[in-house]
């Protein structure tokens, strides 16, 4: 008795298209090869694309970050190469002038010398922003720097007291 095994699915497949007539074979062949370029597009084209316009984003945020990063160098640089003033051999007359220069002179500022390099001023009211300003004043004019500095609120709204120690250098 002869049998037959029964067929792989290549065996079916090919056995399949073979039965098909030649117009059905092109239109078959079309449609598998539409949906082919249907699935690279849709797994492969889509995703490439979207990396692509998120990179070009973020290749513009850096762009703009090493922008501000090379116009703050120069401005540091600049400041580098801005020659300090020799601090005045007088830093208590100093210290003074840039208190009436700032206009607190009013403010209650006891200065008394420490030792030799320190000094103490105490500033009873004096607002936050005029106090960081007299202390970048202090540094460039009377050559003298913030060593310690104790600011406590007060009861009136933007309004500290402070006690700072400076120091040459």
């Amino acid at each position: 008795m002869a049998g037959t095994a029964p067929l792989g699915r290549r065996e079916r497949l090919a056995h399949w298209w073979q039965l098909r007539r030649p117009r059905e074979r092109v239109v078959i062949g079309a449609l598998a090869a539409a949906i082919a370029l249907l699935l690279l597009w849709a797994l492969l084209w889509q995703p490439l694309e979207r990396d692509r316009a998120r990179l070009a984003r973020q290749l513009a945020d850096q762009r703009a970050a090493l922008a501000d990063a090379r116009r703050e160098a120069d401005a540091i640089a600049g400041l580098a190469r801005s020659t300090p003033t020799a601090p005045p051999a007088d830093a208590k007359a100093a210290i003074d002038a840039a208190l009436s220069r700032q206009g607190l002179k009013a403010v209650g500022g006891n200065i008394e010398r420490l030792d030799g390099d320190r000094w103490r001023l105490s500033l009873d009211a004096i607002s936050f922003d005029s106090l960081t300003a007299l202390l970048d004043t202090l540094q460039r004019t009377a050559g003298v720097r913030a060593v310690e500095v104790s600011v406590t609120a007060r009861v009136e709204p933007g309004l500290v007291r402070a006690d700072l120690t400076l120091g040459r250098g």
